[in-house]
This record gives C-alpha cells, structure tokens and sequence, in this order.
C-alpha cells in the first residue's frame, strides 16, 4: 500500500474526539495560538515574535533563506523583529507615539523605526528612504496610500504583502493591476479568534525561488509519497 494511502487508512481508524483534539493541539500548541492568546502579542509556541499575518503566510515566509534582502514595512511591531532576525535590514515605519516609543528601547543594529502620525507622510516615508526594498509590507493604516507610494519602489523580483488583504480589496486590486501576480494565505493567525486572509504580490521574475527549501508544516506528517518522481 502507497505511504499516503496507508496513512489515511490509519487516519481513518482514529477516533473522532481524538481527531478534533489533535487539530486543537496543533492550532493553540504547536502553532503558538494559545500563548499568543495569553501574552497578548503575536508569538510563536517558544515565545518567539512572529508577525501578526495568517500561519499559512507566516509558514510561506520561513521556507525563504531572506538574509540577502532589505524590508520596508508599513506598521511596526513583533513583525520588526521577526524580519530583523531573517533579513539584512529593515525599515519600519509607525503612526502610534505611544507604541513606537514602547518599540525603540528594543530596536536591533539592523533596524531603523520611523515615526510618522500623518497620512501623507506617513505613506511617503518610503520614498525618503531613496532605494528599491525586495519586501514590503503594508500592515498600518491608509493602506491604499501607501500602496500607491510604495509600489514604484518594489525591487524587481521582490514581492509586496498586504496583510487583511479581503478587508482591503480596492489596495488589492491596484496592486493587481501593476502587474502584480496576487496569492492568498487564508486562515488562523496569533490572538485573533478568527480567520483572515495575509497576501503576497509579485511579478512573474520574482528571485525568491532561488532560496526556496520545502515545505514542512507544524503538525504535520513526515513523509515522502511514492509517486514522486
């Protein structure tokens, strides 16, 4: 019998209260959910900070070697620090005084923290930076504006997110129609007792496959399938 056609066999044979108590534990456990939940900021099951995206997005991420690339992201917070841990540089910028002072005392060499309460400045702080960034980020507020300024500054071959992206569709359509290819990683994420959608943009010549590992889902099962050839 083929490896998967086993493991459903056996899949099948488990018991159904011990089924559901499995996915549980793989959401509030291994995923982090329930400490997430109890610290009240996004961390991973070792207390780790993870960005508040989807898990399906925050898997996608983990599987790149993104140690070459320089990050902007619209809206700062545990996401700064799970960017600096994994990127060459990142630029955040924040609208909230009280949460960007909260943020500065803990801020890495490779980090630059903007304060920006304004809207027009605000959405133009990327382009003050004077360079093309390989990630952006739109994770804060007036999410179309920023889209708008930041776009023209998307390194070739890089790739945009938009978090809550099916609570923003106007942003995702303009991002779409820059010839942006629009991918969408829906479900569970930290705290939040609700699904939503974390998307990616990016063109056809995106470098990032380069540095791509495969997939190894937190829950899931070990195994290569015999028809993989």
């Amino acid at each position: 019998m083929a490896v998967k056609s086993l493991k459903l066999f056996l899949d099948a044979a488990v018991p159904f209260p011990v089924r559901l108590a499995q996915n549980l534990r793989i959401l509030s456990e291994k995923l982090g959910q329930r400490r997430s939940i109890g610290d009240g900021r996004p961390v991973d099951s070792e207390g780790m900070s993870i960005p508040w995206y989807t898990y399906p997005m925050i898997e996608f991420l983990r599987q790149f070697d993104l140690t070459a690339c320089s990050v902007f992201e619209f809206g700062a917070g545990n996401s700064s620090q799970f960017w600096a841990n994994r990127t060459k540089r990142v630029v955040s910028v924040e609208s909230d005084p009280r949460w960007f002072d909260s943020l500065k005392g803990n801020i890495r060499p490779n980090q630059t923290l903007i304060l920006q309460t304004e809207k027009e400045k605000y959405a133009h702080s990327i382009v003050e930076q004077g360079e093309f960034f390989d990630i952006i980020v739109i994770d804060g507020l007036w999410r179309y504006a920023c889209a708008t300024q930041a776009r023209p500054l998307l390194a070739p071959g890089g790739l945009l997110i938009l978090d809550n992206s099916d609570w923003h569709p106007n942003t995702a359509r303009f991002l779409r129609e820059t010839q942006l290819f629009q991918v969408d990683f829906s479900g569970f994420g930290p705290i939040n007792a609700y699904t939503w959608t974390t998307s990616i943009f990016l063109s056809a010549d995106t470098r990032l496959q380069g540095q791509y590992r495969n997939p190894s889902p937190i829950g899931g099962i070990e195994q290569v399938a015999d028809d993989d050839q």
